[in-house]
């Protein structure tokens, strides 16, 4: 019975330094040395990171349903692509929404313009890009303020809103950078 009791809290105490050595947030830490993740104790030692290689990316993202491909800056981390039209891309560090332009869209600058007006937009910056154009804004209601993202490109011959509301400006910026990214 002592044996048992022994063996027991040896094994309690291996799986809470294995279970809490890492951060759940760090990339590394199902990480074994035998493959990628997940596999039980014992597999082999973790891999050891080198501190520049963590230095955040920009990360190519693509987004398969609509044969585009967009930067991520800042990420380290494969964001969750979503297969549906919108396409969520959930980043660390930024959300957008991407679909093909439907007719209801707006299309040029001032049509997004009108439609942000709903929001009664502050801060408000406008650019024209080379194949369509980028609309951010700010919007303070009883969620605080929210900083969104509205760009229209033609891609290929076709029309893609890349959206999003976020809630801080390094979110908005990122945001943005990605939607202006996108190519073929």
């Amino acid at each position: 019975m002592k044996t048992l009791v022994i063996a027991a809290l040896a094994l309690v105490s291996v799986t809470s330094v294995v279970g809490c050595s890492k951060p759940s947030g760090d990339p590394s830490a199902s990480s074994s040395a035998g493959g990628s993740g997940g596999g039980p104790a014992g597999t082999g030692a973790a891999k050891q990171q080198d501190p520049g290689k963590n230095a955040a990316g920009p990360k190519v993202i693509t987004l398969a349903k609509f044969g585009l491909k967009g930067t991520a800056p800042g990420e380290t981390e494969d964001p969750i692509v979503g297969t549906g039209d919108p396409a969520m891309v959930m980043a660390a560090q930024f959300t957008v929404n991407v679909s093909e332009a439907k007719p209801t869209d707006p299309k040029t600058l001032k049509d997004g313009q009108s439609a942000a007006k709903l929001f009664n937009p502050k801060n408000e910056k406008t650019e024209t890009l080379a194949d369509g154009w980028a609309l951010t804004y700010e919007n303070t209601g009883s969620m605080g303020t929210n900083y969104f993202v509205s760009v229209r490109r033609e891609i290929g011959g076709k029309g893609y809103m890349c959206e999003t509301m976020q809630s801080t400006t390094d979110q908005q910026a990122k945001s943005l950078a990605f939607c202006k990214s996108l190519t073929k």
